[in-house]
């Protein structure tokens, strides 16, 4: 369904830690954490879907810590996890930039967010042209109330390039196709003064907010497919 094989990700895509072969149960979350796993255990769940696995390629071999914390937390209640990252960035109805362009009605999707050889995010466009200050106030009212904004482009904007959580680079691209916004969870210090010269709204609203959506909206097609319980658990980062 996320067509995984179709991704070069920096972390296992799928099972990560094999559980109960039963599942009857679901817990979803953005990031694996020992906070998500005592809540699932909480649950009785079977299993844990996030968005942000367990395991990096950059991470230490060594089990050790608060990943041997996770580990133990895991294998003693039988509860496997399972991770999928830039599958359901990119997915075009599960997915994070998909349901973001949903939920801000916004039309004419086009492909957009060039990572690893695969486009994993979207532009798209209001229905009409509208004003940055009210497109702000609709993006702290649906997404998160606390955004970081550079308003640096038009009054009245129309095109929108969107790549959830960390992808401050993309904006050069967002720039190259003429978007007159840019929307994903953080900033960084080099894109001010870029931003500026170029004439374009930037707008970080939260790696973690942004991508609360694809997993929520995956857990609640799953319950809806194979008749299981899933519960959707929202554990707010306040790093933006």
């Amino acid at each position: 369904m996320l067509k995984v094989s179709n991704f070069k990700d920096h972390s296992p895509i799928g099972l990560q830690v094999e559980g109960s072969a039963l599942v009857e149960k679901i817990v979803t979350g953005v990031s694996a954490s020992l906070e998500l796993f005592n809540h699932a255990r909480e649950e009785n769940a079977n299993l844990i879907l996030v968005h942000h696995g367990m395991f990096w390629d950059s991470d230490s071999r060594n089990i050790h810590g608060s990943v041997k914390e996770r580990l133990s937390l895991l294998l003693k209640n039988n509860i496997s996890l399972a991770g999928y990252h830039l599958p359901l960035d990119a997915h075009p109805i599960y997915g994070n930039n998909a349901q973001i362009l949903k939920i801000l009605n916004l039309i004419k999707r086009e492909s957009f967010g060039m990572y690893e050889g695969k486009s994993i995010g979207f532009i798209g466009y209001t229905r009409v042209k509208e004003d940055i200050n009210v497109f702000i106030k609709k993006l702290k009212r649906v997404i998160d109330k606390d955004i970081f904004t550079l308003k640096f482009g038009k009054n009245t904007i129309n095109k929108v390039a969107v790549c959830s959580g960390g992808a401050p680079e993309l904006v050069k691209e967002a720039i190259k196709k003429k978007a007159d916004v840019f929307l994903t969870g953080e900033a960084t210090e080099w894109v001010y003064h870029l931003c500026k010269e170029e004439k374009i709204h930037y707008i970080a609203a939260g790696h973690h907010a942004t991508e609360r959506f694809g997993i929520h909206t995956l857990g609640n097609h799953l319950q809806k497919k194979f008749k299981i319980k899933v519960k959707f658990i929202d554990l707010p980062n306040p790093i933006k």
